[in-house]
């Protein structure tokens, strides 16, 4: 049985750590021109402002992770563990796929 009183889901400490490193491994490799931003609402920000960028990526994933722990805390435990390892099995497939499709070129020569 999933225990309830955890500060945080593993799932969700391990999403907060892919989100970081997504956002940091970004950041360094726009900086030095090796990769573009997939996702278009992303792309759109980043173009408008770093700053902005940065706020919204933090943003919704500390906003998806506060909701994710209050419906564990107050609705159904089970639920959103089941979501949370979903998520994180979501997010890392996308990151995946989208960056090897988008910045193919880079590693092909």
């Amino acid at each position: 049985m999933l225990k309830t009183r955890a500060a945080i889901l593993p799932a969700n400490a391990i999403l907060l750590v892919i989100g970081l490193a997504d956002l940091v491994s970004t950041m360094f490799w726009l900086h030095t021109g090796q990769v573009i931003e997939a996702n278009p609402v992303m792309a759109t920000l980043l173009s408008a402002s770093l700053p902005l960028f940065v706020l919204t990526k933090l943003g919704t994933l500390l906003a998806y992770v506060g909701v994710m722990e209050w419906y564990r805390r107050h609705k159904n435990p089970q639920f959103a563990q089941i979501v949370a390892s979903i998520t994180v099995t979501a997010y890392v497939g996308i990151y995946a796929v989208s960056f090897c499709m988008v910045n193919h070129g880079y590693f092909l020569g």
